[in-house]
């Protein structure tokens, strides 16, 4: 049977849900996905004065925003899916794990049976070995499959992406 296991990026990072910019490059048997990220921050607490003055005004999330890379080890194989949010949530999606895969917008390693899983075209590197894994990632207008060994995320420190705030009671940007 067939199971999707969610992964984490780490440290509360996850893909910028609108505009995630995924950007992939081949080097030897690893590919990297480089692509939009953000996680939340939390403020320092105020002390003395600004302390009492901070329950009176309304706070706001606040988020670290960056490029990060998504880079699978010992990559046999990827491929790039234009299956997006719309097609995902359809009636009948076109999606191969549409109705399936838990929640749109995850990373996931697949484990298991699957049938479908040479059904369709991939970019090929090299063999599967036997430590081979499945790993997707749906992203707002694309969904990314690698046949890898390994995984790691890195935020990428030098190039920042403004920080984004929004008010207290409202949806932060992306959030659904």
């Amino acid at each position: 049977m067939l199971k999707f296991d969610k992964l984490q990026l780490g440290q509360g990072w996850v893909a910028e849900p609108n505009a995630p910019e995924p950007q992939v490059s081949v080097d030897g048997s690893s590919v990297n996905v480089r692509f939009r990220s953000y996680r939340p921050v939390r403020d320092k607490k105020p002390t003395g004065i600004l302390r009492a003055l901070s329950l009176f005004s309304k706070t706001s999330l606040k988020f670290d925003e960056t490029w990060g890379t998504l880079r699978f080890v010992g990559c046999s194989r990827w491929r790039w899916d234009s299956t997006n949010d719309h097609e995902w949530y359809k009636v009948g999606g076109h999606g191969r794990y549409s109705g399936v895969a838990p929640r749109w917008g995850e990373f996931y390693e697949l484990t298991g049976l699957d049938p479908d899983r040479d059904a369709v075209s991939w970019e090929k590197i090299g063999a599967d070995t036997v430590s081979s894994r499945h790993f997707l990632y749906y992203f707002r207008d694309e969904t990314l499959e690698f046949m890898a060994e390994e995984w790691s995320f890195i935020p990428s420190c030098d190039a920042p992406i403004p920080t984004v705030s929004a008010k207290a009671g409202q949806e932060a940007k992306g959030n659904p």
